[in-house]
């Protein structure tokens, strides 16, 4: 895996794949042993109409901690969701 990263951070990502990148990490952590389908709709559903606009730095974050769900949420939720968001129930 660690040569994909290293790949992917390499390259220049379009912003949709960026989203789709981090809302993947996201949901694998939040139900770990969910089928596709239910992963599935919470990246469609639930992750992607809230997520802004991804950075590289928050890209960066994701593939960097995407292995520890507890590392990945504590180091990169303020990096991809920014502070001036209203809270959303439930969320991360």
């Amino acid at each position: 895996g660690i040569v994909l990263v290293v790949l992917l951070v390499g390259c220049t990502q379009p912003p949709a794949e960026k989203a789709q990148d981090v809302c993947e990490a996201s949901c694998s952590c939040l139900d770990a042993g969910a089928p596709p389908s239910t992963l599935d709709t919470c990246i469609d559903e639930q992750c992607l109409p809230q997520l802004p606009p991804v950075t590289d730095e928050c890209l960066d974050c994701v593939f960097a901690h995407d292995q520890v769900c507890t590392d990945l949420y504590a180091q990169c939720t303020d990096l991809c969701l920014p502070v001036d968001q209203t809270p959303l129930a439930g969320g991360m």
